[in-house]
């Protein structure tokens, strides 16, 4: 059985390669980036999901600073972890992604 973690992230606003603005998570103690794999994720959702922070700003100010109370916690296995970002496997019990 997958040890579950789980990982504190902000979200870090980017120009796409489109030049259009999109949104990542980002592990607050390392920076990496965090990249959610397995059969539950949805990248629509996720950009919804995410950009829920934007219109609920006043409530969770701190949620685009990595020293910011605010955060949101993905819970899955690590599946592999370089340089650049973690990979997560949110396809467990309790896996996914909230604000918390």
């Amino acid at each position: 059985m997958k040890e579950l973690v789980k990982i504190d992230c902000y979200i870090e606003e980017y120009k796409n390669q489109s030049n259009c603005l999109s949104a990542r998570l980002r592990d607050k103690k390392t920076n990496k980036k965090i990249i959610l794999s397995g059969k539950n994720v949805n990248k629509e959702h996720l950009l919804k999901f995410l950009s829920q922070a934007k219109i609920n700003q006043d409530i969770m100010p701190t949620i685009y600073e990595r020293n910011g109370t605010d955060k949101i916690v993905v819970r899955g296995y690590i599946v592999s972890v370089k340089e650049e970002s973690i990979e997560v496997c949110i396809d467990v019990e309790s896996g996914g992604y909230l604000f918390e």
